[in-house]
């Protein structure tokens, strides 16, 4: 199915009042998905609409590219994915708005970039900064030591009008299928990277199948480094912790939707799901807290999607069944719960269901 960005704004009414584990075998808007979907929540509440004011697809669009499989947003400018162009080596787009119009200004590729490579599954921006995951991607930050599957990559930078690649990035413990870059959130001077199938602990050893893991990249003096690995302090075997990520400021989430304890360690449920808060303090990552929902079923997938901003943060369900009650049973409806940070604590604040919710929608 072919996917195009679109881009909503509001108008005023009256009143006046915004499966992996096969892939195995074969990018997140950032800070403005949770924003956006409060405001959306806010604008029903006090009437008011949004209107879709563009439709933008690829200047070079062709069958099968999957454009607008991964999205961000910064300001003025939208970076969209599209994994498959060019036979799967992949590319991402980037538009700007101005003068009120929305329009393409580049196309991104790796400078390394081959067939299956898949350039694009993730992306992310923050003003004159992006990130692409090509989490197929089987060099090195060097084009060397290949290791199928190991994932890697890439910064762009925005200078003189021109987007260009500035830095590649691989793990510094990188392994075969570990996929890292399936997921990437950028913040200024900071990336996280997630790598869902690595097995390794922050250390390099504690080997687990696909328990997962992130990484935390620095730009300084230039240079963009690995500074940080992160994995859950309850890790296990399939956990696929890190098929999302989202960076804020100090702060990052990382979902984990195959992990089946609770928050406390216990009352297992087979794939419920969870996500993670880590906090940068002193130069240290740490994790602070773990997320469940407060309603969590089996194979309900929490964590798959994520997003941070400030204090609060939001995590998708996308096979959720239930509605906000905990009744109306539909398959795969979906849902997605709010968290919010108050006096050192995240609590769930509100669950999101659609008002029209059906069956296999998947819903966050």
């Amino acid at each position: 199915m072919k996917k195009t960005l679109q881009y909503f704004t509001r108008t005023s009414n009256k009143r006046g009042i915004s499966s992996d584990k096969n892939s195995k075998t074969t990018k997140t808007m950032k800070h403005i998905y949770t924003l956006l979907l409060l405001s959306v929540l806010s604008l029903t509440t006090f009437g008011q609409n949004w209107a879709e004011v563009i439709k933008a697809v690829a200047s070079d669009r062709a069958a099968g590219d999957f454009l607008g499989f991964s999205v961000g947003i910064s300001g003025n400018k939208a970076i969209v994915g599209a994994f498959q162009d060019n036979g799967n080596t992949g590319a991402a787009y980037i538009f700007e708005l101005n003068g009120g119009v929305w329009s393409e200004t580049a196309k991104l590729v790796a400078s390394d970039g081959g067939g299956q490579d898949r350039f694009g599954v993730s992306v992310s921006i923050d003003g004159d900064k992006a990130i692409v995951g090509a989490y197929t991607e089987d060099h090195d930050a060097s084009g060397g030591a290949l290791l199928s599957d190991a994932g890697s990559v890439y910064i762009f930078e925005l200078s003189g009008g021109v987007w260009s690649e500035t830095a590649k990035l691989a793990a510094s413990d990188r392994g075969g299928q570990d996929r890292f870059g399936i997921s990437v959130s950028i913040d200024g001077d900071k990336a996280v990277v997630g790598a869902h199938l690595g097995d390794d602990d922050a250390s390099g050893g504690a080997l687990l199948s696909d328990a997962g893991a992130a990484y935390v990249f620095e730009l300084s003096g230039g240079v963009w480094s690995e500074t940080a690995k992160l994995v859950a302090s309850d890790r296990e075997d399939g956990d696929y912790f890190g098929r999302g990520v989202s960076l804020s400021g100090n702060k990052v989430i990382v979902g984990a939707y195959r992990q089946y304890k609770d928050a406390s360690g216990g009352n297992s449920i087979q794939e419920a799901g969870a996500a993670y808060i880590f906090e940068l303090n002193g130069g240290i990552w740490t994790e602070t807290t773990k997320l469940v929902g407060s309603d969590r079923a089996p194979s309900n997938y929490f964590g798959l999607s994520v997003s941070i901003n400030g204090d609060k943060a939001i995590v998708g369900c996308h096979r959720n069944r239930v509605d906000v009650s905990g009744g109306a049973q539909l398959t795969d409806a979906g849902a997605a719960y709010i968290f919010e940070l108050n006096g050192g604590v995240w609590s769930e604040t509100a669950k999101l269901v659609a008002s029209d919710r059906d069956a296999y929608d998947a819903f966050g």
